[in-house]
């Protein structure tokens, strides 16, 4: 039996198995592989590779390399053949940018002096087709002392989802040193506000993130710990796989040390209390600002952040408040500064906010706000038309705004791609 097949059994054997037990098989299994066999599955076949939670983190890295180049090649012969789609000729140009070597550091040469190290970009997996996921590692996995996983929400594609590496880029330098920060994309996110009105996309997402979990625990170093930040339509997922945790029967749960949610639409009807998405040993942290229309809405059921037993993180002191649902990770902001210390640990440091209600925040005159009436709004059929206007309307904007060039920190194009863009509209 050759090893393509040997792996074909594994992933076989182990599909059905309660997530950690299976990843820790795959684990033994490739500390048994002679290194060449290993090195050669990355290619043979490589989706198969790329897409295995506990294998080794340079072998999928290299299978997920592969994968883009092969998607490239056959994308750039669509385009030059003149039979592209725009969505094609839209995804070569992400496809491309995925393949741009980044700045990884600095070094020194032979003659003493300082240099510049550039390196491959660090996808876990990655598939480009249809919507796309991709999951991609910046910093060191195997030896970060804070491992940041960000869950981002709607509309995010794989075409979308690069202004999500500028701001994890801009988490890890908050969190600080001997961090490593993970853009978990790996779920086809809602990509209009009529889609967000479905919990199904949460849904399909919780085997994926809990296996994903399972895997980083075998890689990561023993004294790391982990947080996971759901914003926006990813707080739900986050908020999802958390209530399954709670319960250990279910198969689909996540415990991470500290779990964060920030713009959250709600988790379910049923949930009302934070002890019923704290699982064991996670520290739960919660953030609104004034003005989120999302959070006011509860789509999904109740606010978090109205929770009495959960902690409820300043967003507003300092030069720069956080207002409305976009921004809870500007820049110099309290509320981005609570991240980091969140992310690194720092428990004592992240302040509090003021109880406050969203009527009290969303108040224009005495007596009179605006966020009840929304939500009763987003509780009757007239939901679904206003969604599909505001779709509409973010789909001009997209087309009116067209797209900006603006390379990740450091990119640099090795591959012969067009230039980075930055995604079209709002995504959160």
């Amino acid at each position: 039996m050759t090893e393509a097949e040997q792996l074909d059994l594994l992933i076989r054997h182990t599909r059905d198995l309660p997530h950690q037990k299976a990843v820790q098989e795959v684990r033994d299994y490739f500390r048994a592989l002679p290194a060449a066999s290993a090195r050669a599955l990355a290619e043979n076949p490589p989706e198969q590779l790329s897409a295995l939670d506990g294998a080794p983190l340079q072998l999928r890295y290299d299978a997920s390399r592969v994968i883009l180049l092969a998607a490239q090649r056959r994308l750039r012969d669509a385009v030059e053949g003149g039979e592209s789609t725009p969505e094609q000729r839209k995804r070569l140009d992400t496809v491309s940018e995925m393949l741009w070597s980044v700045r990884k550091g600095l070094d020194v040469d032979a003659a003493g002096d300082r240099i510049e190290v550039f390196g491959s970009r660090q996808f876990l997996s990655v598939d480009v087709e249809g919507q796309g996921r991709m999951i991609e590692i910046l910093g060191d996995l195997e030896t970060a002392r804070n491992v940041v996983v960000l869950i981002p929400g709607l509309g995010n594609d794989l075409d979308g989802v690069r202004a999500q590496m500028d701001r994890a880029q801009q988490l890890k330098n908050q969190v600080g040193p001997k961090t490593a920060v993970v853009v978990w994309k790996d779920y086809d996110a809602p990509l209009t506000l009529e889609d967000a009105m479905s919990k199904e996309p949460a849904r399909a997402a919780l085997p994926r993130l809990s296996r994903f979990e399972a895997g980083v625990e075998v890689v990561k170093a023993p004294y790391a710990e982990t947080t996971v930040i759901g914003n926006s339509y990813g707080s739900l997922v986050l908020g999802q796989a958390l209530m399954e945790g709670v319960d250990g029967r279910l198969p689909d749960g996540v415990n991470p040390d500290r779990a964060v949610l920030v713009g959250c639409p709600g988790i379910d009807p049923t949930v009302t209390s934070g002890a019923q998405i704290t699982p064991p040993g996670t520290r739960l942290y919660v953030a609104r600002a004034k003005g989120d229309y999302i959070s006011y809405l509860q789509e999904h059921g109740p606010d978090p952040a109205d929770f009495a037993d959960v902690f409820r993180f300043e967003t507003e002191r300092g030069d720069v408040h956080v207002r409305g649902h976009m921004g809870y990770f500007e820049l110099n902001s309290e509320s981005f500064r609570n991240l980091g210390r969140i992310g690194r640990g720092e428990l004592g440091a992240v302040t509090a906010a003021v109880r406050t209600t969203a009527k009290q925040e969303s108040r224009v005159l005495p007596g009179i706000s605006w966020s009840e009436p929304l939500r009763k709004v987003a509780q009757t059929p007239v939901a679904v038309p206003l969604a599909k206007v505001f779709d509409g309307v973010m789909a001009l904007k997209k087309i009116s705004s067209g797209p900006k060039d603006k390379p990740l920190d450091g990119a640099r194009d090795r591959t012969g791609g067009g230039p980075a863009r930055q995604p079209e509209g709002p995504a959160r």
